[in-house]
């Protein structure tokens, strides 16, 4: 994919509302399922999230009780992402 391909993704991910709450505006998060601790995903494995769902204390970069909740993983969350999207 091309730069202009990715920003224009990026920028369809954050027009969703949040993966797990719904709440809006969004951040986009890069998934780390996969990834090793300091590598990046590429920008097409993102998912919409909320401040708090994003970087709180519950959130993805906290101790993800927000996803513990939603019986949801990183990856069925970058589904979800992708069927809103394009599907």
């Amino acid at each position: 994919m091309t730069a202009k391909q990715d920003k224009a993704h990026l920028g369809r991910v954050a027009s969703l509302p949040c993966a797990t709450c719904g709440d809006q505006p969004v951040e986009v998060h890069h998934i780390r399922a996969g990834q090793g601790m300091s590598q990046r995903a590429d920008d097409w494995l993102t998912i919409p999230l909320c401040a708090l769902c994003h970087r709180g204390p519950m959130g993805v970069h906290g101790n993800r009780t927000m996803l513990k909740v939603r019986k949801a993983t990183e990856l069925s969350l970058l589904a979800d992402t992708l069927r809103r999207l394009y599907g």
